[in-house]
């Protein structure tokens, strides 16, 4: 990571929202949405796994991500990080994660749940490569 690399903000509420989302989900991998503006994610949308092994990936539900926008247009918000969890592999993008990445240049987060406690990483995806990125948890939003 350079030093003038930006940073990933994750309001706190989103952060311990989204850490939560993974364990309850475990055994299977968890999947969603995080809305705000800017790199400030202030906003947590968990969508339904709907893959056929869904230990192993996720596809989100289609009507999940329909919402899911719909409701980012009306907040005035974007699409800020997309998330997922490992529950049984580090977090580190896997070959699927870089060849399955529809979010183009969008931070990915992934979440492993191995440890005693949940490991959260920050990737910008290429479809042959990764680039880890900064991020911090605020107490609220940044403007």
């Amino acid at each position: 990571m350079a030093d003038d690399e930006p940073t990933l903000h994750l309001s706190a509420d989103v952060h311990i929202a989204m850490l939560a989302y993974a364990l309850a989900e475990m055994p299977n991998e968890c999947c969603g949405i995080l809305g705000g503006n800017g790199l400030n994610a202030v906003s947590i949308y968990p969508l339904r796994n709907v893959a056929e092994d869904p230990q192993r990936r996720y596809d989100a539900h289609p009507m999940d991500l329909f919402s899911v926008h719909r409701d980012l247009r009306a907040a005035g918000q974007q699409v800020v990080a997309i998330y997922h969890s490992h529950p049984r592999s580090a977090a580190m993008p896997s070959r699927t994660d870089l060849s399955r990445n529809y979010y183009g240049d969008i931070p990915h987060i992934i979440i492993s749940c191995l440890g005693t406690k949940p490991e959260l990483r920050v990737w910008r995806l290429d479809t042959e490569s990764y680039e880890e990125l900064r991020w911090s948890v605020t107490p609220t939003a940044l403007s």
